[in-house]
């Protein structure tokens, strides 16, 4: 394997690095705030079996092709886990000092992969577009998933995520994930005390998916760091990505890592035990779509940070409003103007 050094893209306001093993981005950061939310990374030793010897988990990553364990006859076949293109190179079609395309052929998957990164010219906001072909001759169930994961020093305890989300389940009862059905944020821990995912100070080690607000064209996400008074945050069509994952993994008396995924699947199993728990929809929503031999579908979304004052409330909404991105601060009237986005076709 013939590593290639990250690539950079910068503006007058942040920097966006990207690695090209595994496709990840692994730093965003700004220019005056140089504290990077994306700063997870797994160690070789910490990684899957079958993933050993291909690129480590970091930074925000795909799982494309899949969410999670391949099944037993597709690990034999060298299948990882979270799916071929965040464990093998991607190359380098084209940059720019604030853009790039890049692309994956993933011959295990028989998927091919392009995607474009675009920064804004003045702002800390970045536009990702994302088209996913099967290249086999057959039709195939796929699933489709942002996996950004946030650590230290942007997650602490007192780091605050919010979203949009409604509906789910803690991945521990994934063999009867309709019930009990959770409403964001409130969750049970192992002894059924209640807490909230808005917080990162309960430590409980699990998975919670839920289904983005059957009434939202978009699905948002946001992680808030008061210490470091800074926030990252996510939107995208929900029809692109209609699930909110989120990942919490705690060791000692502090959070280690929190997952802001988002994707086309929130069950993270092998298609032969979705298929024969016959849980191919949840909450109305599927988990797994379905992609014929040579089709393509384009996914997007945006991505942004956003330095706030010290008497900042958190987030009540981001809001979508003229293609301008706003965020709307709790208990208060204040909208603030993010940037502008365009996603294409976005529909109910």
């Amino acid at each position: 394997m013939n590593k290639q050094l990250p690539i950079q893209l910068q503006n007058t306001v942040c920097s966006l690095t990207v690695d090209l093993y595994g496709g990840a981005i692994t730093d965003f950061h700004l220019h005056h705030n140089l504290v990077n939310p994306l700063s997870f990374r797994f160690r070789e030793d910490e990684m899957p079996a079958n993933n050993k010897g291909g690129a480590c988990y970091q930074g925000h990553f795909i799982c494309g092709g899949r969410w999670g364990a391949p099944s037993a006859g597709e690990m034999l076949a060298g299948l990882p886990n979270h799916g071929e293109p965040a464990n093998i190179v991607w190359s380098l079609r084209e940059q720019t000092s604030q853009s790039l395309a890049m692309q994956v052929h993933a011959a295990k998957e028989g998927l091919q992969i392009h995607r474009t990164i675009k920064l804004a010219h003045a702002s800390a906001m970045i536009h990702v577009s994302e088209t996913i072909q099967n290249i086999n001759p057959l039709g195939r169930l796929y699933q489709y998933v942002q996996h950004a994961t946030i650590a230290a020093p942007f997650l602490t305890a007192g780091t605050q995520v919010n979203c949009n989300a409604t509906k789910g389940f803690d991945y521990m009862h994934i063999n009867d994930a309709a019930r009990p059905v959770l409403q964001w944020p409130e969750v049970y821990d192992a002894g059924g005390n209640i807490f909230s995912l808005q917080e990162s100070g309960h430590m409980y080690n699990s998975v919670f998916s839920f289904t983005v607000s059957n009434n939202a064209l978009y699905g948002w996400l946001t992680a808030y760091d008061p210490h470091h008074r800074l926030l990252l945050g996510y939107v995208w069509p929900a029809k692109d990505y209609p699930w909110i994952n989120l990942w919490q993994h705690y060791e000692g008396n502090e959070p280690k890592y929190r997952g802001l995924e988002f994707g086309n699947t929130g069950l993270h199993q092998p298609f032969k035990e979705i298929i024969a728990g016959n849980k191919l929809e949840l909450f109305g929503k599927k988990t797994v779509e379905y992609l014929d031999a040579g089709e393509s579908v384009t996914k997007s979304y945006s991505a942004f940070l956003l330095p706030v004052e010290k008497h900042f409330s958190g987030v009540a909404e981001l809001l979508v409003e003229n293609n301008g991105l706003y965020l709307k601060e709790a208990g208060t009237p204040v909208k603030t103007f993010i940037g502008t986005i365009n996603f294409e076709s976005v529909e109910k």
